[in-house]
């Protein structure tokens, strides 16, 4: 257990180090761009003077150093707070300051991505390993062929294109799920769809958005989405690494011993698939997140990944604290998904993470360990 603590204990001052370095290389690239932050206080103005720039700078806090400025973002983020974001912001009476905060919102998105990334995940890591070591189990079979090319076809789909014809098949056409929007978890709030409308095997209609079914029904979808998408190059790798996990020497040493196909592949092939299987989610999960945003625009969700890109494609211009609260919290997601990954292979792998030691005999005593 103090193995596990002292490992985790390290990636988490690591996992702080880069977000810190994140939000710095954020701020120097935003000074880089030429930007005038006063045109998001004042939208309305259709020339921006002198005295409007130095106020709502001023008001803004820009007028202070961009080190003051740095540090005191870091000690908000610390407790929490992303701050007020600039379009939205009003400059009304006697320079009176109507700011609008960006955490809510934030960790709602955060909450939309979230649900379609940790359900895809869990639909991929259920059946990859299964489907891999079935493909690899009765190699060159007529099973494997077809899920070879089907799984060649999932690859070559594009994200949104592979939402849309769900979209399309099983919302508008069958009228089995929805077919875009999106319900809270626990939060109820009066429902948009029309009252007469049902999605068929999944119940009844329902008359509130919000609560376990009404948010499992409107992320099926794009749950299937995400998970065929990712199913289809872990499926392959699955299989490719049964093969050869099967052909090692504790695999013969079990069949020797007289264990069944079934017990080798359950009880010692797939587990050691599953922490390569664990590598590769841990390297992906950047491109889970890019991934979500053409779930998100296939069915109309406005999550982090949507929120992203309306961002820094601003028309009126760049607005700092939403740049930066979009990226650190991107960062967080990465890193918080590679340490769950670390802390599963700390758990799985007894190796990982063990401190080096080593030992030193002196005459006529026993081994030391220094």
């Amino acid at each position: 257990m103090t193995r596990v603590l002292s490992f985790l204990a390290r990636r988490i001052v690591a996992a702080i180090f880069i977000l810190v370095l994140m939000i710095t290389l954020t701020f120097v690239i935003y000074w880089a761009i030429p930007s005038q932050p006063a045109s998001l206080v004042y939208p309305n103005a259709p020339h921006l003077t002198e005295y409007q720039i130095h106020q709502a700078h001023k008001l803004l806090g820009l007028d202070r150093p961009k080190i003051v400025q740095w540090a005191d973002y870091l000690s908000h983020i610390a407790r929490g707070d992303f701050g007020d974001q600039w379009q939205g912001t009003q400059v009304t009476g006697k320079q009176t300051l109507i700011q609008a905060p960006i955490s809510s919102t934030l960790f709602a998105k955060t909450r939309l991505t979230a649900s379609i990334l940790l359900g895809g995940a869990f639909l991929v890591l259920v059946l990859a390993l299964p489907l891999g070591a079935l493909a690899a189990r009765f190699q060159n079979s007529i099973g494997d062929r077809v899920l070879s090319l089907l799984t060649l076809v999932a690859i070559c789909l594009h994200p949104m294109v592979l939402g849309l014809i769900l979209r399309t098949v099983f919302g508008d056409q069958l009228k089995w799920l929805p077919d875009s929007g999106y319900c809270t978890f626990l939060h109820h709030h009066a429902s948009t769809a029309p009252p007469s409308q049902s999605f068929g095997f999944f119940g009844v209609p329902t008359p509130v958005c919000g609560g376990p079914l009404p948010w499992a029904q409107h992320l099926v979808l794009p749950w299937v989405s995400f998970a065929l998408l990712f199913l289809a190059l872990y499926t392959r790798m699955s299989r490719a690494s049964v093969l050869e996990v099967l052909h090692e020497d504790f695999v013969r040493t079990a069949r020797a011993k007289g264990a069944s196909e079934t017990r080798v592949i359950g009880r010692h092939v797939l587990p050691n698939v599953g922490l390569r299987i664990l590598t590769m989610i841990g390297m992906e999960i950047g491109t889970a997140i890019g991934v979500c945003v053409y779930i998100e625009s296939a069915f109309n969700m406005r999550g982090l990944g949507r929120y992203a890109v309306d961002t820094f494609a601003g028309t009126n211009g760049l607005d700092l604290p939403v740049v930066l609260a979009v990226v650190t919290m991107i960062t967080v997601v990465v890193i918080a998904g590679n340490l769950i990954v670390d802390l599963l292979y700390a758990v799985f792998d007894p190796r990982v993470g063990a401190t080096s030691v080593r030992l030193r005999r002196t005459p006529g005593s026993e081994p030391v360990v220094v």
